[in-house]
């Protein structure tokens, strides 16, 4: 073979190393670009983020849902009282399609022993989500299939591509940029990785209790929102997983609970029941005066006195294992001792050794 063959081989190849070198460089510094940018908000993005810094198999009590969700269920109440290891993978607005994509990349490293599932999303009457809720509800899953899978079911399949490039989106998130938006994992909102994705509502809201007349009329729930709610039920019962539906209280409820009994009739169809927590025969001592950060939502006094009501009912119905003192759960003792050192006004008066027994 002549010298100068060998020699053109050679660079040739060079060629090809150096540019995939390049193309390799290239792809990490637009990823990481693309990171920085994606706003790190908690209230949606980063409770799913979040989920992939979990220990396997650590979740006992998986919770979906909306911001009543992560606004309702202290985590923190759950571990300290009861000894539950429980997740919020919960995001603002969220429809039953980002749920259902939420849940599968939950289940590549869950193995949940209940999930609870909001039904707030029943009375919503879109087909697709606004702009900002498509990216807090999408763009925390790292799997791409999964992400595009949801984006298209947010958008209607319009501006797919777009959004899974990312820059076309979220180019103007540059203005807004702190030092949190380049730490890996995210610090999602100062609580580190044993975060659980309880989120405060530290304000408090003063409403009447309200003038509800109790029906049993079902209304029809948007036809989207039920295919995904039935997707969700089905892969909970292909991988058997008990799903207890939750209505959690909330002042304006008297405007959605006829949406909520349709899908309470669609779950029985799967064997599923849960508890509406605001029906007027479930009065548990919340104070309409004191309770509630707004229209919609629990605050910090109102999460504690639901979540005790509501670990309370999942033990009642379900076998989920008290998991204090076990060293593969470490983190939740983490996450509670650090919230409870910021709120200790919310600790429990009794031994919470024995509110399981009582």
């Amino acid at each position: 073979m002549k010298p100068g063959s060998i020699d053109n081989k050679k660079k040739i190849r060079n060629f090809w190393v150096r540019t995939a070198v390049f193309a390799v460089l290239a792809a990490a510094v637009l990823a990481y670009t693309a990171y920085v940018l994606t706003p790190k908000y908690d209230y949606g993005i980063c409770s799913m983020m979040n989920l992939y810094q979990q220990p396997a198999d650590s979740i006992d009590v998986l919770a979906l849902g909306t911001s009543q969700t992560y606004g309702g269920l202290n985590t923190n109440i759950l571990w300290k009282e009861y000894g539950i290891a429980a997740y919020n993978l919960a995001t603002a607005e969220q429809a039953y399609w980002v749920g259902y994509y939420y849940l599968i990349e939950a289940l590549k490293t869950q193995h949940p022993k209940l999930l609870l599932l909001d039904t707030k999303a029943s009375s919503y009457p879109n087909d697709t989500n606004r702009h900002g809720r498509v990216i807090l509800g999408t763009y925390g899953i790292l799997s791409l299939p999964e992400r595009a899978a949801a984006i298209r079911e947010c958008t209607g399949g319009e501006h797919v591509l777009s959004y899974l490039a990312a820059f076309p989106e979220i180019h103007s998130n540059y203005s807004e940029l702190s030092a949190d938006s380049f730490s890996i994992p995210p610090t999602n909102g100062g609580r580190g990785n044993t975060w659980k994705g309880y989120i405060e509502q530290d304000e408090t809201e003063k409403h009447e209790r309200p003038s509800l007349v109790w029906t049993s009329t079902k209304m029809a729930v948007n036809e989207h929102e039920m295919e995904y709610f039935r997707k969700i039920l089905e892969l909970c019962r292909e991988k058997q997983i008990p799903v207890m539906l939750v209505s959690y209280p909330y002042p304006d409820y008297a405007n959605d609970h006829m949406y909520v009994n349709g899908l309470f009739k669609a779950a029985e169809e799967y064997g599923v029941s849960g508890i509406n927590y605001n029906h007027p025969d479930l009065r548990f001592g919340l104070r309409y005066s004191s309770d509630f950060a707004d229209w919609q939502h629990l605050n910090l006094k109102g999460s504690a006195n639901f979540s005790r009501k509501l670990a309370s009912d999942i033990l009642s119905l379900y076998d989920i294992p008290d998991r204090r003192g076990d060293d593969d759960y470490a983190s939740y003792e983490e996450c509670a001792a650090r919230w409870f050192e910021q709120y200790p006004e919310y600790a429990a008066e009794e031994d919470t050794a024995d509110i399981r027994h009582s």
